[in-house]
C-alpha cells in the first residue's frame, strides 16, 4: 500500500511538470546568447524559450534552429521578443549574421518528454510534444530496457504527440521492476530528413 501512495505522488508531479512552467529566459547579446546552453526543459504547455535583446546591445541579429524548426526572422537591429513552444529534442541554433551551424553566436536548447505513471508495472503515457507545439509536426521516438544498450524505434515520423506504453503489450510487456528509458525528436513534415537532435533522455523506473 505504501508502494502505491508513492506512485501516485509521482503521477502529481508528472502532470504538474507539464502543465505549468514559465518560459527559460535567453538573452541575445553582442555578439552571443546567454547562456549559451540554457537549462533542459521538460515538455511543457506554452513557451519554452524565450529570448530577447539585451540592454545595451546594438548589433543584428535573429535566431536560427539549424532546420528552421524555429526561425525569429531576418537578422535586425531592432528589438527581439522570440519565443518557442519546444516539443522533446535537442535543437542548435545560431544568429545567421554572426555565427553559422557549427560554431560562432550560437546555442543548444533541449527538452525531455514527460510521462504519466500508473500502477506498478502497468502500461504508462510517454508524450513529447502538446498542443502548440512550434517546433515541428511530426516526431521519432526510440526506447530502451535498462539504461544501456540499444536503442529501438517505437514510433517512427508521427503525428501524433503522446502514446501508451506497453499498451496490449507493445512494443514490449511492461514489467514492474524495470528502468525504460525515452528519447524523441522532432520534424517538420515537409522536410523529414532533417530533424531535431535526439532529446535528453527521460527514465521510468516501474
Amino acid at each position: 500500500m505504501k508502494r502505491l501512495m508513492f506512485v501516485v505522488v509521482v503521477v502529481g508531479l508528472a502532470y504538474a511538470s507539464v502543465a505549468y512552467g514559465a518560459a527559460s529566459q535567453i538573452k541575445v547579446d553582442d555578439d552571443f546568447f546567454a547562456p549559451r546552453a540554457a537549462p533542459v526543459r521538460n515538455v511543457v504547455a506554452g513557451a519554452s524559450f524565450q529570448w530577447t535583446r539585451a540592454a545595451g546591445s546594438t548589433g543584428r541579429h535573429n535566431v536560427r534552429e539549424d532546420h528552421k524548426l524555429f526561425y525569429s526572422g531576418t537578422a535586425t537591429t531592432g528589438p527581439i521578443n522570440f519565443t518557442v513552444s519546444a516539443s522533446a529534442g535537442s535543437y542548435h541554433y545560431y544568429c545567421e549574421f554572426h555565427g553559422s551551424a557549427t560554431g560562432g553566436m550560437d546555442g543548444v536548447v533541449k527538452v525531455r518528454p514527460v510521462f504519466a505513471s500508473a500502477p506498478t508495472g502497468a502500461p504508462f503515457t510517454v508524450s513529447w510534444a502538446l498542443a502548440g507545439t512550434t517546433t515541428g509536426n511530426r516526431f521519432d521516438v526510440r526506447f530502451r530496457v535498462g539504461t544501456s544498450g540499444t536503442w529501438t524505434l517505437w514510433k517512427n515520423d508521427v503525428a501524433g504527440r503522446s502514446g501508451v506504453f506497453g499498451q496490449g503489450g507493445l512494443p514490449v510487456q511492461v514489467m514492474p521492476g524495470l528502468t525504460y528509458q525515452f528519447q524523441a525528436r522532432s520534424l517538420k513534415q515537409t522536410a523529414p530528413t532533417k530533424p531535431s537532435g535526439w532529446s535528453p533522455t527521460l527514465a521510468v523506473n516501474t
